[in-house]
């Protein structure tokens, strides 16, 4: 016959989801919104300013350069003629040894049909095209290969001298690459500065979310006192609320007052009503005892049923589901319980071992965990052929708040697994001979319930059941 109440929960290795990592928290979390977003917002500022910046530097540079060529290009032309016998000349030197040095980076050029070029002393043996196709008495700007691969900023304009019928095509040109390294060591510098920006920005962000929401953490910490049983209302710790929270924190606490008396209330009314129903009911069994109609045997087994139930909620209406705040030593009660189970058990002479940290603390009531362990535990006793054992594993990781595991396993017949889940119906019972209500696991998995964890059935490494509860810890 299988084993009802007895059996004990789901092995150990049973996978658990998984809780979401740090990053993933932060991220959901409030803080981490305002911090992100804020910081978004900021990189962004960041980079269009810094675009607009780097563009404002790059243009007022090329504005200044093309400026100066415009300068020597007037300078040049200024100093330009034509002699009466109609040969272009200049009638002074252009006062700048820029343009005597070869490929030093400033270059002129003077150019027109029927006449070889005049060129500075700095082009050497190279020679800007003067494209005579494509005349332009404007100035205009262009960007075009030097010497010595160099890339020039480059001013032209066509121009009719006095005494003269011929176009002359005047060129001017500087090289870029000390235009261009001071813009990238500008970008370099922006860039630099845009960074130590936003990581100021950042550490700033940080400091004040982080400060703003302080009062919210208490309030959390609070809560958590509140729902550990540490304390009955908020306090918000030492710090004084801003105005904005005061409101908040007084209508939590008036909710808090309200659920106490609300669960207080009916609490009472449950035990008042199972109570009233507890004689009616033992009379009606009493005047059917001995009646073996078929009246009477329904009677029996639907007040019986009723009792159950009535059982049922009367010890539900009983369980705290609440922390103890200090915690209660969990290897000195399972001792305790185990030792009460075994001289119970009498002549079965059971072999009980309890393998537990004695550190490991429960985070709730004393009754509530009696009453856990008391289930379990005659359970296993009930239907085990001598041996009983114990394994409380404590469990931090990927988890919002400490748990533990207890696993109560015996070396019983077992239970198949298509039947266990039966076992924790209310009543449910797979083997009628043997005394009992059938409320046990019910009961175990309702307390359990209450303080977010839960309890699962399996097959024991003795070769019974094993029952595991999950519970939380300190």
């Amino acid at each position: 016959m299988n084993p009802p109440e007895n059996s004990a929960v789901a092995d150990t290795s049973a996978s658990t989801d998984h809780e979401p990592g740090k990053v993933a928290r932060f991220i959901g979390s409030l803080t981490g919104r305002l911090v992100i977003s804020a910081v978004v917002w900021s990189f962004v500022a960041l980079v269009v300013g810094g675009f607009v910046l780097s563009f404002a530097f790059r243009s007022y540079v090329l504005t200044d350069v093309d400026k100066r060529l415009e300068l020597l290009l007037d300078t040049l032309v200024g100093i330009s003629e034509v002699s009466p016998e109609g040969e272009f000349r200049f009638n002074q030197t252009l006062a700048d040894q820029r343009f005597v040095a070869p490929y030093s980076g400033w270059y002129w050029q003077v150019s027109a049909d029927g006449m070889a070029p005049l060129r500075s002393r700095s082009l050497w043996d190279f020679a800007f095209d003067p494209q005579h196709e494509q005349r332009s008495f404007s100035l205009r700007y262009s960007i075009a290969a030097g010497p010595d691969g160099q890339q020039l900023r480059l001013a032209e304009h066509d121009i009719i001298l006095p005494e003269a019928e011929r176009v002359f095509h005047y060129q001017i040109a500087t090289n870029m690459a000390e235009v261009q390294a001071a813009i990238n060591r500008f970008n370099w510098l922006l860039v630099s500065a845009l960074a130590v920006i936003l990581l100021t920005l950042t550490l700033a962000l940080v400091l004040q979310v982080s400060y703003g929401l302080r009062p919210l953490r208490q309030i959390k910490r609070d809560l958590g006192d509140v729902r550990a049983g540490r304390t009955t209302k908020l306090a918000a710790g030492d710090m004084k609320l801003p105005q904005d929270l005061t409101p908040l924190v007084d209508e939590i606490n008036g909710l808090i007052d309200q659920n106490d008396k609300l669960v207080q209330r009916a609490r009472t009314h449950v035990g008042n009503l199972a109570h009233a129903l507890k004689t009616p009911l033992s009379v009606i069994q009493n005047s059917v005892d001995g009646d073996d109609s078929e009246q009477g045997t329904t009677i029996a087994r639907q007040a019986r049923d009723i009792r159950v139930h009535v059982d049922h909620h009367l010890k539900r209406a009983r369980i705290a589901g609440g922390g103890t705040g200090v915690g209660l030593p969990v290897s000195e009660r399972i001792s305790k319980l185990a030792k009460a189970v075994s001289v119970i058990a009498g002549d079965k002479k059971l072999e009980m071992s309890v393998d537990c940290d004695a550190g490991i603390m429960f985070d709730g009531e004393k009754e509530d965990f009696d009453e856990l362990m008391g289930n379990l535990l005659d359970n296993a006793a009930t239907w085990a052929a001598s041996k009983v054992s114990v394994v409380v594993v404590r469990k931090e990781k990927g988890l919002r708040r400490p748990m533990m595991d207890i696993t109560i396993g015996d070396d019983g017949v077992g239970v198949p697994a298509d039947k266990r889940d039966s076992l924790f119906d209310r009543g449910k019972r797979l083997d009628e001979q043997v005394p009992g209500t059938g409320l046990g696991l019910a009961i175990v998995r309702d307390i359990a319930d209450m303080y977010g964890g839960d309890v699962k059935l399996g097959a024991s490494t003795l070769g019974g059941l094993s029952a595991t509860l999950t519970l939380p810890a300190k």
